[in-house]
């Protein structure tokens, strides 16, 4: 019997939407035949039986989805759940220390994607002291043996959560009462890093089981992954100097999760899901300036001689006869140093999120209903730090001379022994220099949805749904007391430890001993006091409602629907001492439509319509005023941030049209365009200020008592707007060989005074990506190439990193693995295998002086290692 794809696509559409019991089709060859409701629909062993299942889900859907399957328990695709997502098309990740970190969905910034876990937000917070507020989970976070699927949608839909206007990744837990009783997997490796030339240990298991009625089963899974982390690079804060760099951590991350499921009757389903994961990452950044030897060239117009080798930028050269800067300076490249100044900034940090939820899926004789609350909740950030410089105030560097005209920084140390040179002593920063600064993020939620079979012409079924939630994000900051008679000079001699890599052209530095200087420092605290400057708490009370109706009728089906969804906010913070707060509200009305067409039996039209929001990050919402740069050892880098609760959320109006042809079971060519426009972005309204017009209660140097600040006012700004084309080809040639290749080309344009760089285009946007992907297997090996590419993008940060623009960055990947037995597999899977760089350029378009960030400057060049790691697992 030949069953077309149209009642095919109604019997996955009704399953998917309905979770109504039917028997599963599988596909052979052109054909679809009924199997057994205890057969599966697709054997996931391999990468090709993962790729169809992955094809499947995108073909069958009915709004614009993308997926990624495990080929089987701990088979996912990369060690890092989002170096899998950068394949998909239209995905761009960006990378924190070497690893997968946050997604960004069609050139929106990964602040505009949603991530969920089993259809929540999960509370993430950050490790690392400078790491705002935001609401983009943490990838660094989740391992990938936890995850069963994940599904990247790109067009909306009214059941799912607001906040995606990129997109949004649905990542998806096993459930015991889907796999078999007495699962066990099991697993042990090591991961080499090419920086820290070290072996790192990693675990992991699962086990399954359920009863013999199928109606009762327990899931338990942990994962312990250590990692050494060495990061060499060259970093710039101009126009004081620059110089090599090293980042070093040690990286503790270990996951537990447990899932219970009963079903007490044929009709219902409980599930508990209770997940923990934790990272300790105590880290030091350790650095020698090169401060330059002059300085006046910054903000005189006109001073020194012109010429390219020696100066970019500048303002108003159309203007000059002689061709020297008029209205600025420019910013010098090449010139003589002045002295070598040593320092290093150890920390304490962790991070842990947990979530506790619980599930009700009820089927009646006509409706199908959902129930979901769960709590969770999460703390992060630095719980230690402190500073110490060189004590002697820098040694002299006779004859020694920058030179940054390729591009990159370059030093002629004139003989001076940069890797013996350690100062006699080093003094530790105190007061606002030796602090802790915890982050604490907190969700509770309640759902419930429920969904009718109907029979209304084209419209199948009809769902309902609403939904809670009460979220609570604070930000602090703690200055550590310290006894009187505290001596905060300390003598290098005794706690050397031997030579660390700094920069990216070989260089080597002397390493004091972090260890011993946390001891020290520890020794002298007697207390702590919040800097209630510092104090930021936002409330946020959000409530949605939503219908949604699915339809079918000849060779279309879809769904479409409204979403309602209210949100108040309100930030806490104190003021001149007094604890106060200020509110704000809005609601907005999002409508979404997805049709698919079957032009053919292996030919889909796709188009979306859909109107979706994002809210403000929460950094940007603190109303109380976020201190940078004040009190250290680079001047003219004070920032004074300000918020506003009253931000506006992020809202988008989105387009999808494509095509899709299947033309084998295991193939597809597609083709997408797409467009949002997307208003209501958060600008900078920046300005200086005297010290005297600051209300900072803090401890300033004269130098920079004399500078002032720099004022920057959050504000809604600008639209802007996105389009672009997914191209996507993915072919399984039936003799173990296979290829997944996709483009995508995304431009986005909006008003130069967006943002303070001036360029019009959003962060984290690349207007060219593409993935090769090409993999063979048989029923020994497993093997998979892949190589992701990104055009440029801006990166952009409050205070001192600023906005600067990333040059492209490509990454090849291996992964492969040996089926010794039926049970045991030996595995491989290396990341990066060229040692790509990350290079970052200074990128304002309007000249600023005593400004590093000139188009075309270096700023910060870092070293990426090689991470390949080797393993044998067990599965049966």
């Amino acid at each position: 019997m030949i069953f077309s794809t149209k009642p095919l696509a109604n019997c996955v559409r009704a399953a998917l939407c309905m979770s109504i019991a039917m028997p599963a089709m599988a596909q052979q060859g052109n054909e679809v035949a009924p199997v057994a409701d205890d057969v599966e629909v697709i054997q996931v062993t391999g990468i090709r039986a993962s790729a169809r299942k992955n094809l499947n889900e995108k073909r069958f859907s009915d709004s614009v989805v993308d997926a990624i399957s495990a080929e089987d328990v701990g088979k996912f695709p990369d060690r890092n759940v989002a170096e899998s997502l950068q394949r998909v098309p239209g995905v761009s990740i960006t990378r924190q220390f070497g690893e997968g970190a946050s997604v960004s969905i069609r050139g929106a910034g990964d602040d505009l994607t949603l991530t969920t876990l089993n259809g929540q937000n999960v509370a993430s917070t950050g490790w690392f002291v400078l790491e705002p507020a935001k609401r983009s989970f943490n990838y660094e976070l989740l391992p990938s043996e936890l995850v069963g699927d994940l599904k990247v949608y790109k067009s909306s839909q009214a059941d799912l959560a607001e906040g995606g206007v990129g997109g949004t990744v649905e990542v998806n837990t096993r459930k015991p009462l889907d796999m078999d009783s007495y699962s066990f997997y099991g697993s042990m490796a090591g991961l080499y890093q090419s920086d820290s030339e070290e072996w790192d240990p990693q675990l992991s298991a699962l086990g399954s089981w359920k009863n013999d009625d199928e109606n009762f089963g327990v899931l338990i899974s942990g994962v312990m992954q250590d990692r050494t982390l060495q990061r060499q690079g060259n970093e710039a804060f101009w126009e004081w100097g620059a110089g090599p760099v090293a980042f070093e951590q040690e990286r503790s991350r270990s996951s537990l999760a447990a899932v219970v499921q009963y079903a007490p009757t044929d009709n219902m389903t409980l599930t508990l899901n209770a997940i923990n994961m934790e990272m300790e990452a105590n880290n030091t950044n350790y650095a020698v300036w090169l401060t330059q030897a002059d300085t006046t060239w910054a903000g005189a117009p006109g001073s020194g001689a012109w010429d390219d080798t020696t100066w970019i930028g500048g303002t108003g050269l159309a203007n000059c006869d002689n061709g020297a800067p008029c209205a600025g300076s420019g910013t010098q490249i090449s010139g003589p140093l002045n002295v070598a100044y040593y320092q290093a900034r150890p920390r304490e940090a962790t991070m842990e999120s947990t979530v506790i939820d619980l599930e009700m899926e009820y089927q009646g004789d006509n409706f199908n209903a959902w129930v979901q609350i769960g709590d969770s909740s999460s703390d992060g950030g630095t719980d230690f730090e402190m500073v110490v410089e060189d004590g002697t105030g820098g040694t002299p560097i006779p004859g020694g001379t920058y030179d940054f005209t390729s591009g990159e920084q370059k030093w002629d140390l004139n003989g001076f022994d940069l890797e013996n040179y350690v100062p006699s002593t080093v003094v530790m920063g105190t007061g606002s220099n030796f602090n802790a600064t915890p982050k604490t993020d907190d969700e509770q939620y309640a759902q419930a949805d429920i969904e009718f079979p109907v029979d209304y012409g084209a419209i199948a079924a009809i769902k309902f749904g609403t939904k809670y939630s009460m979220h609570e994000t604070t930000s602090r900051r703690y200055e550590f007391q310290q006894d009187a008679s505290f001596d905060p000079t300390i003598s290098t001699a005794g706690i050397l430890s031997g030579k660390l890599d700094v920069g990216t052209d070989n260089y080597a530095m002397t390493k004091i001993d972090d260890g011993a200087l946390k001891r020290f420092a520890k020794d002298s605290i007697t207390g702590k006091t919040e800097d209630l400057g510092s104090y930021s708490k936002i409330e946020e009370d959000s409530f949605a409602l939503y219908a949604m109706a699915s339809y079918s009728m000849d060779s279309l089906r879809g769904n479409f629907g409204v979403r309602y969804v209210t949100t108040d906010a309100t930030s806490t913070y104190y003021l001149e001492g007094v604890r106060t707060s200020t509110d704000s509200d809005y609601s907005e009305v999002l409508p979404s439509f997805n049709a698919a067409f079957d032009l053919a039996d292996d030919l889909i039209l796709r188009f979306s319509a859909a109107r979706t929001m994002a809210r403000p990050q929460y950094i940007d919402m603190y109303v109380n005023p976020d201190v940078l740069g004040a009190n250290d050892n680079l001047p003219d880098n004070q920032f004074w941030v300000v918020g506003n609760i009253g931000l506006d959320p992020f809202i988008a109006n989105q387009f999808d049209l494509g095509i899709e042809w299947y033309f084998t079971d295991d193939s597809l060519m597609s083709a997408t365009w797409f467009r949002k426009d997307v208003s209501n972005f958060v600008t900078i309204n920046e300005y200086h200020a005297d010290s005297a017009d600051i209300p900072f209660g803090g401890t300033l140097t004269p130098e920079e008592e004399a500078a002032g600040w720099t004022v920057q006012e959050k504000q809604n700004g600008q639209s802007a707007e996105i389009e672009g084309l997914e191209l996507q080809y993915q072919q399984d040639f039936g003799n173990g060989l296979g290829a997944i290749v996709n483009y995508t080309y995304t431009d986005t344009t909006t008003d130069s005074d967006t943002f303070t760089d001036a360029n019009p285009y959003l962060s984290n946007s690349s207007k060219n990506t593409y993935n090769v992907t090409g993999f063979y297997e048989n029923e020994l090996i497993e093997v998979r190439m892949s190589y992701n590419w990104r055009d440029e993008y801006m990166l952009r940060e409050p205070g001192a990193y600023g906005n600067r623009l990333h040059d492209d960055y490509g990454s090849l990947d291996l992964s492969a693995r040996w089926h010794v037995t039926d049970y045991l597999d030996i595995s491989i899977d290396a990341v990066n295998l060229l040692e790509e760089e990350s290079k970052q350029y200074g990128n304002n378009q309007e000249h600023t002086d005593f400004s590093g960030f000139t188009e075309g400057f270096p700023t910060f060049q870092y070293q990426q290692a090689r991470m390949i790691t080797v393993g044998a697992s067990v599965n049966f």
